[in-house]
């Protein structure tokens, strides 16, 4: 679990404003060491988050739904096609914050091990400026749809997977009218990550 996670959490908790100095007393350190912790958003170890519970007097893992208006909600699309929604999902707005039009994916083949995995929700946004070398994306390329990082490599673009099991797919410059980039990855929701609700 993350430091501000924690901290939105103790604030439904307990109803009120829990300060960068109250997590430092209960963890025992300074509260510039907290704000370190707070700039990185650390994920805190099992230990610290015993003793912040303890201190509270509260349980972190409960499953009560925080306040629906501190969520966000994502359309959860059936397949890549983007035709049909699924379900809606709640997330965190800490993670989904930046994005203009947010949706989700599940992702359905371990092409981008170890980094996402099959069967993590992708988070993608559609509103986006072009294509950034290097990083990920949701593209469709002669009818198939691909989530793959885009390489622009002299005279052709690589959609390329993390999993050396997987074969690049190398696109000649004349045939980049056959690629459409549908939408740029932000994030993953994983089970033992972001906390999701739902609806």
């Amino acid at each position: 679990m993350r430091i501000k996670e924690i901290q939105n959490k103790l604030r439904q908790l307990k109803e009120k404003n829990i300060t960068q100095g109250d997590i430092a007393k209960a963890i025992g350190t300074t509260r510039s060491n907290v704000s370190q912790l707070f700039s990185k958003n650390s994920i805190m170890s099992d230990e610290k988050i015993k003793k912040i519970e303890k201190y509270f007097n509260v349980n972190l893992e409960c499953d009560e739904m925080p306040p629906i208006d501190s969520l966000v909600k994502v359309p959860l699309y059936k397949d890549f096609t983007l035709n049909e929604i699924d379900r809606f999902i709640y997330v965190s707005d800490f993670f989904t914050s930046k994005l203009a039009c947010p949706f989700a994916l599940r992702v359905n083949s371990n092409s981008m091990q170890p980094y996402i995995n099959k069967g993590d929700l992708a988070i993608f946004d559609k509103d986006f400026e072009g294509f950034e070398d290097g990083r990920i994306f949701l593209v469709r390329y002669k009818g198939n749809f691909f989530i793959k990082r885009i390489l622009n490599n002299l005279n052709e673009i690589i959609l390329k997977s993390d999993n050396n099991d997987y074969r690049d797919i190398s696109i000649p410059d004349f045939r980049l009218e056959h690629i459409d980039v549908v939408a740029k990855f932000h994030s993953l929701v994983r089970d033992e990550g972001v906390p999701i609700y739902v609806a």
